[in-house]
């Protein structure tokens, strides 16, 4: 008799990581084929793991050192994340016999290696190392990144699975970390479309401010300074702009509205969705960029950078328009193209909401990712062959 499929998922619980796993939650706990018994990292911590875990969050207060990573601030934070994963993983591994485990994000692997050459082992990411030294940092040091890539390739080599959500994660993987094609498949996140309703805007509306909205709880990284600025220079007269942030914004303008305590998927967060025109963000560095589809779905048009997954989700001229990080010229001429035509800004709409229905759909996205449980769990394991880190494709920083 076959042991019936369970995983042990344990996942990263902030910003869009946390719309992923309550989402993901809510799917699997309805499946009738493979139970999932699903934890946040932080989890159930103990004293001893609180204490390591403040001391390797502590932060060089020095804005150039934090900007170069010279503190390697990150990976000690993702040292941390992986130590109370992997406290958790033991535990729960002692109570129940699993069939598979699965981590979301990789770093939540980089200390359990040894669990997961125990037990058939699933992965899913939506950014790399790699591509986060390409953003976040010089070409002069990227170097300060490297312990989080050998870590990194440590867990694609071992798991038996790595799910990316984006082609360009995906490729990322392969290329940057060595990793053989048939071992990693794009699983795109998706959307609850049946909370994210596209609503049909009134003709009496196009003799009304435009409603501009914003979503991004990284103010800065998210690009909100220069779409503030863009505002307030161009478009007082003309539109409103709601900020959904948590950072602290010193605006006082009455057109100029700031929603510090939003969550996603509550009344107050689809009601912005719904009363909005068009969706800006024009982000400086992005892992995947949950909101794009979020809007998309409510059917608005998109403004964005043309980065990482971003050109996955919005085509420019079609769904949205694309602009490189930092251009307040061009962020200051797509937002009047779309103010001036509000029948291009309903195509727009209605093009992006049929393409999260065909592309990211959650519940579709989620059988995908059920089907790969399932078969990772049904198939013989055993302990990976780890090749030396000596491939001149390994562990590359590219420009």
């Amino acid at each position: 008799m076959n042991t019936p499929t369970r995983v042990l998922s344990i996942a990263e619980g902030y910003l869009g990581h946390r719309t992923y796993g309550d989402l993901m939650r809510n799917y699997f706990n309805q499946s009738p084929n493979c139970q999932t018994d699903f934890y946040w990292y932080n989890e159930e911590r103990e004293l001893p793991a609180r204490i390591i875990n403040r001391f390797l969050s502590l932060q060089i207060p020095n804005p150039w050192i934090q900007t170069q990573n010279l503190d390697l601030h990150w990976f000690r934070i993702q040292l941390g994340f992986a130590y109370l994963a992997k406290r958790l993983a033991v535990r729960k591994l002692k109570q129940f016999e699993y069939t598979a485990l699965h981590f979301h994000t990789q770093i939540l692997g980089f200390l359990s290696l040894d669990l997961m050459k125990s037990i058939p082992t699933i992965v899913s990411l939506d950014m790399t190392a790699a591509q986060a030294s390409r953003l976040k940092t010089t070409p002069s040091w990227r170097w300060t990144y490297t312990p989080n890539l050998y870590l990194e390739q440590k867990v694609y080599e071992t798991a038996a699975s790595v799910v990316a959500f984006s082609e360009a994660a995906q490729r990322s993987v392969i290329e940057d970390y060595n990793i053989e094609a048939n071992k990693v498949q794009v699983v795109y996140p998706g959307v609850n479309l049946d909370r994210i309703q596209a609503v049909e805007k009134p003709s009496s509306r196009v003799s009304q401010p435009c409603q501009i909205l914003f979503v991004g709880g990284d103010f800065e990284r998210k690009g909100g300074p220069d779409l503030l600025a863009v505002f307030l220079e161009n478009f007082t007269e003309q539109a409103e702009l709601h900020l959904v942030t948590q950072a602290a914004i010193a605006c006082s303008h009455p057109r100029v509205h700031i929603y510090p305590n939003i969550r996603a998927y509550t009344p107050e967060w689809l009601a912005l969705y719904h009363q909005a025109d068009v969706f800006v963000m024009p982000t400086y560095a992005e892992p995947f960029g949950w909101v794009f589809i979020e809007a998309m779905a409510a059917g608005l048009p998109i403004i964005a950078t043309q980065l990482s997954a971003i050109p996955e989700m919005v085509s420019h001229g079609e769904t949205g328009l694309l602009i490189q990080p930092g251009d307040r010229v061009a962020l200051a001429h797509s937002i009047q193209t779309l103010l001036q035509n509000p029948t291009l800004r309903r195509q727009m709409g209605d093009r992006g909401r049929k393409v999260v229905e065909q592309k990211f759909d959650a519940q579709k996205n989620f059988h995908t990712l059920e089907s790969l449980f399932i078969e990772v769990a049904d198939k013989p394991h055993h302990q990976p062959f780890a090749p030396a880190l000596t491939s001149k494709g390994a562990l590359s920083l590219k420009s």
